[in-house]
């Protein structure tokens, strides 16, 4: 049994068929909730399966303490992708590898193409890793201890708005990052599919959910949240030879600057 997971939410239209492509093997097993109404739909995909209406966040929570709660023994890291992000196989492998050489906590895929609300997020060339001090709920791999911390946090609301600046806060500044060396494809604009149907078919307001969450656990986020989503932040980061090396903000390349 592989050591790592990919857990998944996923609908009819789902891109997880495109982590299991490419001629390389996979160094991880795969767990599929499906949300859809085809009974029976993806269910040969993966070593798990399971079948249920609800969002994201919210379901991941409910499962992990019931049904899924042995396989927090079971593996080392957990990867809870989307079902509109697209990689291959061998990209899958090299962020579980490179999240485990560097220690990660939380880190996720950078952001190769497609939409993504967070500048900083998109694929910096020339780094293996920025360490970001945060990481979005589009795709985020945790730790085993990472996740069983974070767990609570993932029942905080219902569309899942700002939990992922909750499990931010939780961690040291080398413990989070974005991994460039593995560029992942968001297929879908932001806020479409058919989960933020369900969103507005229940009546929530996820941009409410983020204030009440930013309240409730006191986040004093606004300054790095504008950085972040503007790009305009010097990080730390790891070069492709594994130098540590200060990062350069899109705003850096625009005035000319160098990372030092």
């Amino acid at each position: 049994m592989s050591k790592n997971l990919v857990v998944s939410a996923v609908g009819n239209e789902s891109q997880h068929p495109t982590w299991l492509a490419g001629p390389e093997s996979r160094r991880f097993d795969l767990c599929l909730v499906y949300y859809g109404d085809q009974p029976g739909q993806w269910s040969g995909d993966g070593e798990y399966y399971l079948q249920c209406k609800g969002l994201k966040y919210r379901l991941l929570y409910n499962f992990f303490q019931g049904e899924l709660a042995h396989l927090l023994e079971q593996y080392d890291q957990f990867w809870l992708a989307d079902d509109d992000i697209a990689a291959d196989t061998a990209t899958v492998n090299q962020l579980f590898d490179i999240a485990a050489d560097y220690h990660l906590q939380v880190c996720q895929p950078a952001i190769g193409q497609g939409d993504c609300s967070y500048e900083a997020l998109k694929t910096h060339d020339g780094y293996l890793l920025r360490y970001t001090q945060f990481v979005e709920m589009m795709c985020p791999l945790f730790s085993r201890k990472a996740l069983v911390r974070t767990l609570p946090v993932f029942a905080a609301n219902r569309s899942g708005w700002g939990i992922d600046w909750v499990w931010s806060s939780l961690f040291g500044p080398e413990e989070l990052a974005v991994i460039d060396a593995t560029p992942v494809h968001h297929t879908r604009p932001l806020q479409s599919g058919e989960i933020y149907k369900r969103i507005a078919e229940m009546g929530v307001k996820p941009g409410d959910d983020y204030d009440q969450i930013v309240r409730q656990y006191r986040l004093n986020n606004r300054r790095h949240a504008r950085a972040i989503v503007r790009d305009t932040a010097r990080l730390r980061g790891v070069d492709p030879a594994g130098n540590k090396i200060w990062t350069c903000s899109r705003l850096d390349h625009w005035l000319g600057r160098r990372a030092a």
